[in-house]
């Protein structure tokens, strides 16, 4: 068997994650539980969710474009936060849909919610 160069190593390993995106969610959330000293209980990628077509969220389409991440990327989230990445706290949703849930409190979203809901009436 040959040896793989650190060039083809990294080429695999894209094309393995690309395929098996699980696996980099996997590891950069215990790398985040490691990072923030939160219970991490997930011992394999396939414990992952499988990703969905539509994020759950807002329901647009996700997809996986090289290394580059888009809104519509799949992100791994944990349904409470207060909570580590346990097997019962975990579930895939777009990257767009986690930065907004990351950013904001349940209070910010209502109030957001409740200004667009009055500039649109204004709009018709």
């Amino acid at each position: 068997m040959r040896k793989m160069g650190h060039k083809e190593f990294l080429k695999h390993r894209r094309e393995k994650h690309k395929k098996t995106p699980q696996i980099r969610m996997r590891n950069d959330a215990r790398e985040r539980a490691i990072k923030k000293g939160i219970d991490f209980q997930i011992p394999s990628y396939k414990d992952i969710p499988v990703i969905p077509d539509l994020c759950p969220v807002l329901q647009i389409p996700l997809f996986i474009v090289g290394w580059v991440a888009t809104d519509n990327s799949p992100t791994l989230d944990r349904l409470d936060n207060n909570v580590g990445y346990i097997k019962s706290n975990i579930h895939i949703i777009s990257r767009k849909a986690n930065q907004m849930k990351s950013n904001a409190n349940f209070k910010e979203i209502e109030m957001l919610y409740e200004f667009m809901k009055k500039i649109t009436k204004k709009e018709k």
